[in-house]
């Protein structure tokens, strides 16, 4: 186990910010502009982030990164006010706490820039038993004017009970299935329902993994609101924040 898979190691990392930050386009498919921006976090001397995270969703240190997230995309806000947004990932490891909206509250006190400039994304790499926490979470981010984004719908087992619970503006859906969808009927029609719950859940549609002009295509042609992935914009480093 390399020193960033430990408790101790990981926190540390955070705190001296050992990592950098990248920043990928979300593109508004009507009218090819950029929506706003996801914020993606790389290791330093670790190319694999999935052994990495899940150890941290485990023991809880994973929630040092969520709000180090959350407080560096407040101050690139502040100092961008115009700034197109960004989306920034919370773990169902933290929001799923009691404690964790306290904190994340008192992080946006310092917040200046409008609350629609900061996305908030929920992901789906922790199955959240209990969603009560996560769902009043959500719901006060909803309130002060914070786009919410549920990440991954389609990927996890967990995704209807997530659309049932909790409050979301965005629906990002998984790119494993949209490429499946693309030649397989079966998901396809799966992908269509989804889509039609548009105007009866107030949402709209992020195709994620859009990696080549055909997938670019398919989802503009199947009523996505926005597209992301390699075929819109590829990752690359945020300059604005200060080490």
């Amino acid at each position: 186990m390399t020193e960033l898979r430990t408790v101790e190691g990981f926190r540390d990392h955070v705190s001296e910010q050992r990592f950098s930050v990248l920043r990928q386009p979300i593109i508004d498919l009507k009218s090819g502009k950029i929506h706003h921006h996801e914020w993606l976090v790389r290791f330093d001397h670790d190319d694999h982030l999935a052994g990495v995270i899940r150890p941290a969703e485990i023991s809880g240190v994973i929630r040092d990164l969520d709000l180090s997230m959350l407080a560096q995309a407040i101050i690139v806000l502040n100092a961008n006010p115009l700034d197109t947004g960004i989306a920034i990932n919370l773990s169902g490891a933290s929001v799923d706490k009691e404690t964790f909206k306290g904190s994340v509250l008192a992080c946006l006190t310092a917040l200046e820039a409008s609350p629609t400039k900061l996305i908030i994304e929920l992901t789906e790499s922790w199955d959240m038993q209990n969603l009560g926490p996560a769902a009043s979470l959500l719901a006060e981010l909803k309130r002060r004017g914070h786009p919410v984004c549920l990440d991954d719908v389609g990927a996890g087992a967990a995704s209807i009970r997530y659309l049932r619970a909790l409050p979301s503006n965005w629906l990002k859906i998984d790119g494993g299935f949209v490429a499946a969808a693309l030649n397989n009927m079966r998901d396809r029609a799966i992908l269509q329902a989804l889509l039609s719950l548009r105007e009866p859940l107030d949402v709209r549609f992020i195709a994620e993994g859009v990696e080549t002009q055909e997938i670019k295509q398919f989802v503009a042609d199947l009523g996505f609101d926005a597209a992301q992935g390699y075929a819109i914009g590829e990752p690359e480093p945020e300059l604005r924040i200060l080490s």
